[in-house]
């Protein structure tokens, strides 16, 4: 089991740049990037692990016997999970194998989180698995670093063909997506900062967490910042044991915004992105979808020269929630159907999804944006399931947290109650998994309202290491 997940992780980690390696190259496209037909293989490979996965954590827990340990709340929650999943996908039109893919691709992060409870490793070995996938963090620490300094020769150096990145000055390392990069980087300094704030640690460790940041910085992925500001603030309130552990959660944060702030002040280019993109939510706002009006065109686009009718450039998500929310009220309770709109499993499954009638006259408006996903979990999870199934989905999530935070509650409680920590025992002494499993389940469902990061091929595994480890 420890073999097989430590295999996934390193597989999520390197399979968008294995592809791009091992890719048959074509022409050249409009943007100056190479046409590009990418080998199915790896994908094929980690479903194949998942479902060894799945079959190994079967056989131990009928070996051990072990099954009612996994009778929690969470457990049974999931199970719930799994049928308002399956219900939504019949009542919505999706076949049976559309409604079986789409459930592993919403859950398969969950096998990887019965494989860690089953294995229930020693914490050596735990520690042996953290070490190999950190030193693939730093290695993308390090590029992404070079990125920022060197800049488009680095991106083609590693054999990428899409440089839309390397224009807009946003690193990405060994990742597909600046983004990606920026929930690995952050999902890491939050694993560190639970320790800091249980643990003495040198300043080397510190200077560790800096170059962590820096590279943060460099993806320019905001919504990594925002989850990361407030996931920290979750380990503080969880530790709140003051003195040490509030002072280095605010070091923390002085310097993750401090790299990301720098980054605006000293590029052009990227204050005027900045600029660019609260514009058009503000746009988006003024502007709504369906309010166009007639035909029109997005101001600085090339073909927008003649049209009378001129809109101000808008935030394409703004606009998807906007349409989404409108569709959910059309099938508030159970949705459209599982795999049917706006997700990986709806793109692959027909491409052109978004022309569905069922999403309005026209379908749904992607409003020449070029990829052809949605990019928000939850609004994929709300149009394709309603209300119960967000609703199922949360009280998982909610239960895979809470036994955390009873820990940090009784450890409050019994401070309280002694006034002081037994001699030889750290101040308020819990596991540091037991502060970043939480703040890991909080900064991954911020950013599932700016990404498909809760079904993407690389987080979950992440995910639910975390979860995994602390259950």
């Amino acid at each position: 089991l420890l073999g097989l997940i430590t295999f996934l992780l390193v597989e999520v980690l390197f399979e968008a740049w294995v592809q791009v390696r091992l890719a048959d190259r074509g022409g050249v496209d409009a943007e100056g990037n190479l046409a590009v037909r990418l080998p199915d293989w790896p994908k094929t490979l980690k479903n194949a692990v998942y479902l060894a996965l799945l079959g190994l954590t079967a056989g131990k827990i009928f070996v051990d016997r072990s099954w009612r340990e996994f009778l929690t709340r969470a457990d049974l929650v999931l199970a719930g999970l799994v049928v308002v999943l399956a219900v939504a996908g019949f009542t919505g039109g999706s076949s049976t194998q559309l409604t079986a893919t789409a459930i592993y691709v919403y859950l398969r992060g969950a096998i990887v989180f019965y494989a860690w409870r089953a294995a229930d490793p020693s914490w050596r070995r735990i520690r042996a698995v953290f070490v190999v996938v950190g030193a693939i963090v730093a290695v993308n620490a390090v590029i992404a670093i070079g990125q920022m300094i060197i800049g488009y020769d680095s991106f083609r150096a590693l054999g990428w063909v899409n440089l839309s990145w390397a224009r807009s000055n946003r690193a990405h390392a060994l990742l597909d997506h600046p983004n990606h990069l920026g929930h690995l980087l952050s999902l890491t300094m939050l694993g560190l900062l639970a320790w800091f704030v249980v643990r003495p640690v040198s300043w080397k460790w510190w200077a560790v967490f800096a170059g962590l940041a820096l590279a943060s910085s460099a993806t320019q992925s905001r919504e990594s910042l925002i989850g990361f500001v407030l996931a920290a603030l979750v380990i503080a309130a969880l530790r709140s044991g003051g003195g040490p552990a509030v002072r280095n959660v605010a070091v923390a944060l002085l310097l993750v915004i401090g790299f990301a702030l720098a980054q605006i002040a000293i590029s052009p280019g990227n204050r005027a992105e900045l600029q660019r993109r609260f514009a058009g939510v503000l746009n988006a706002f003024r502007i709504g979808s369906g309010e166009e009006g007639g035909n029109f065109c997005v101001e600085g686009n090339a073909n927008c020269t003649t049209t009378s009718n001129k809109i101000p450039q808008r935030e394409v998500r703004v606009l998807y929630y906007q349409q989404g929310l409108r569709l959910w009220t059309k099938r508030p309770l159970l949705g459209y159907g599982v795999g049917q709109f706006g997700g990986i499993v709806a793109t692959e499954h027909d491409p052109r999804w978004y022309a569905d009638p069922r999403f309005g006259p026209g379908g749904f408006k992607p409003y020449g944006f070029n990829s052809q996903q949605v990019d928000s979990f939850w609004l994929h999870l709300l149009v394709e399931t309603g209300v119960i199934g967000a609703l199922a989905y949360v009280t998982w999530q909610v239960l895979l947290v809470a036994p955390f935070v009873a820990l940090a509650v009784r450890r409050r409680r019994a401070e309280k109650r002694a006034e002081r920590a037994p001699p030889g025992v750290p101040d308020g002494a819990l596991h540091p998994v037991a502060y970043w499993a939480p703040a890991a389940v909080v900064f991954g469902a911020l950013i599932a309202f700016f990404a498909a990061s809760l079904e993407d091929p690389i987080f979950p595994a992440l995910l639910f290491t975390v979860l995994g480890v602390g259950w």
